[in-house]
């Protein structure tokens, strides 16, 4: 396989000249496994930013949180960096494609992120490059999205047709999709209990049933589509969830060092243990022992 290539240039920059302007909290088993895998591989994909005027700082992370932070956990100071001279609308886009794409997204989603982007003026090697799928593969999407060919679009997804034949049909009329299909039946490239199905999408076609999405595509249904207001107001929302999530991991934190500590300086006392053994209290939780063994180590 060819090495990956990168439509924009990759420069050096210093770490602590990028300001990260939504930070999230990661898990800590992801954080190690793309740590180790740069330590292993190096860095596969660089991070994307953006110029912004601040007294601090001369950019603005764009995509790759995860990336600098384990970048900074080995050590280093400098980061590979396609810088992007792109709307802070824009960058958010990105950030939340990629966001999207990192969680496994369902197709509608990821669907919807294609021709948000494409909608924005990126080109298919630019969304391909954010998403991390191909030129061709953005591509085929956006031809059939364009043409509205929802049923084509979900027969691709459920892998009864590939997604360059999909692109195929969408191109040709009732008696040319026919004969397509039967020269795709005979090349294999459909399995005998798809025929039916791909037949039957084919002949609603012809009737002008091409199929509606769940999140619409096309261009004359807008009250459905997602507002970049209704995106931020989605992006919104998981931020403030991850933050809430943080905050009571930081007070459960805090809760437990002031218990560490009562019972560190208990544990130094033997009318304590002894009132303890007498009431059977022999058992202290697994965080609590684990934090003072710590600490009497640390003496």
């Amino acid at each position: 396989m060819p090495p990956k290539t990168f439509p924009h240039q990759i420069v050096m920059i210093s770490i602590d000249q990028i300001k990260i302007i939504n930070p999230r909290s990661r898990n800590k088993f992801i954080h190690d496994g793309i740590k180790e895998s740069i330590n292993k591989r190096g860095l596969s994909k660089p991070v994307t930013v953006r110029r912004i005027e601040d007294p601090l700082y001369s950019y603005a992370l764009v995509c790759g949180q995860g990336r600098i932070e384990a970048i900074l956990g080995l050590g280093e100071s400098l980061v590979p960096a396609i810088i992007r001279d792109i709307s802070e609308e824009d960058a958010f886009i990105m950030s939340l494609a990629e966001n999207i794409v990192r969680r496994k997204p369902r197709s509608n989603e990821l669907l919807e992120v294609v021709r948000t982007m494409n909608k924005k003026g990126l080109s298919d090697s630019e969304i391909a490059e954010i998403l991390g799928y191909s030129g061709s593969w953005v591509s085929y999407i956006r031809k059939l999205l364009e043409k509205g060919e929802h049923k084509l679009l979900s027969a691709a997804d459920r892998g009864e047709i590939p997604l360059y034949l999909a692109v195929e049909f969408s191109k040709c009329n009732n008696e040319e999709s026919q004969r397509l299909l039967v020269d795709a039946y005979e090349k294999k490239l459909i399995k005998t209990k798809d025929i039916q199905k791909i037949r039957g999408i084919l002949n609603q076609r012809q009737e002008g049933r091409k199929g509606n999405s769940i999140i619409s595509f096309s261009q004359k249904k807008d009250s459905k589509r997602m507002t970049t207001d209704e995106l931020m107001k989605m992006y919104k929302s998981v931020i403030h969830e991850h933050r809430s999530i943080l905050e009571h991991s930081n007070f459960i934190k805090e809760k437990l060092t002031v218990i560490n500590e009562i019972f560190t300086k208990l544990l130094q006392h033997d009318s304590f243990i002894k009132l303890a053994c007498e009431e059977k209290l022999v058992e202290i939780p697994n965080h609590i022992l684990t934090a003072i063994d710590g600490d009497n180590k640390n003496d």
